[in-house]
């Protein structure tokens, strides 16, 4: 079992009504130093969780580097871990993850869920033109000194918030190869419980159109 001395952890958690946040009071308790724990009173989405922790995470001045998984850890904390590394050794501003299946690693993925992941990819290439093959996987590390710009604003988007802060990165600091990568993951494994239905399509598809018009950019 690997034991990470240098790693803070905050849950941020999202207005649950189940015993979410009794699980992770214990948890707090028994790692007092290592776990901070932000409540919302109102389940607030994704994207809004992910921003809230994030700002709270640089309060923490002693950090350099910060990111965010989802809870069901698909990533696991050796590979988010992983990323942290790999980005202190660089004079990267981000990491993203990026989920590709070819020997040598263990990318379970929900089929259904791969092909929408494929065809947003695309359709984000197209109209958006951000040449990122993974937009949606939830690893992603930040070098200290872009969080509060990047995350200060609220998303316009709910399901197409990991790319909007991709534009919000595009438009900062300009073109993404100059400052950071994509990192292919070593494993991934799909969890159940994926709210994502087909009708979700239509609403994502405008969600893309509103990127559009609020990051404006030419290729």
């Amino acid at each position: 079992m690997n034991t990470y001395y240098d790693c803070r952890l905050l849950f941020v958690n999202d207005g649950s009504t189940d015993n979410t946040l009794k699980v992770l009071t214990q948890l707090q308790v028994l790692f007092p130093d290592r776990v901070k724990i932000i409540s919302l009173l109102k389940q607030c989405g994704k994207g809004e969780a992910v921003r809230t922790g994030l700002l709270e995470s640089i309060k923490e001045t002693t950090i350099s580097h910060h990111g965010y998984i989802d809870a069901d850890l698909a990533v696991s904390a050796e590979e988010i871990y992983r990323l942290f590394e790999k980005i202190k050794q660089t004079s990267n501003r981000f990491i993203f993850g990026s989920r590709i299946k070819k020997i040598g690693t263990k990318i379970n993925r929900n089929e259904w869920r791969h092909f929408y992941s494929r065809v947003m990819a695309t359709i984000v290439g197209w109209i958006i033109k951000l040449d990122v093959y993974d937009t949606q996987c939830s690893a992603k590390v930040f070098k200290t000194e872009i969080v509060n710009p990047v995350f200060k604003n609220r998303f316009h988007t709910k399901w197409l918030f990991d790319v909007e802060l991709i534009c919000r990165i595009h438009n900062l600091y300009g073109e993404l190869n100059n400052n950071g990568t994509e990192e292919p993951l070593l494993k991934w494994e799909e969890r159940k419980g994926s709210k994502l239905r087909w009708f979700h399509f239509f609403g994502i598809l405008k969600e893309v159109f509103i990127l559009k018009k609020h990051y404006r950019r030419s290729k």
